[in-house]
């Protein structure tokens, strides 16, 4: 099981470095739904991955860098 939650974390965490990747190169822009949808998707698994691990600080990062992501979407032009 914890090789699971190990990979939710490592997943979650390409997600997040490819989401900011994408973004400096340019390819991605801060108002498009795509990059903050990468950025919920790592923050969900790191979620899941710090609660496996009772990691509280980086759950609750991740938590609020959802929540964060969420508004983000929330307020992108459709």
């Amino acid at each position: 099981m914890s090789l699971f939650f190990e990979l939710l974390g490592w997943i979650g965490s390409f997600c997040f470095l490819l989401a900011y990747y994408m973004l400096i190169r340019g390819k991605w822009q801060a108002n498009q739904p795509i990059y903050h949808w990468y950025n919920i998707a790592g923050s969900v698994l790191f979620v899941a991955n710090g609660a496996y691990y009772s990691a509280w600080a980086v759950l609750f990062i991740n938590f609020v860098w959802g929540i964060i992501a969420c508004y983000g979407l929330i307020k992108t032009p459709k």
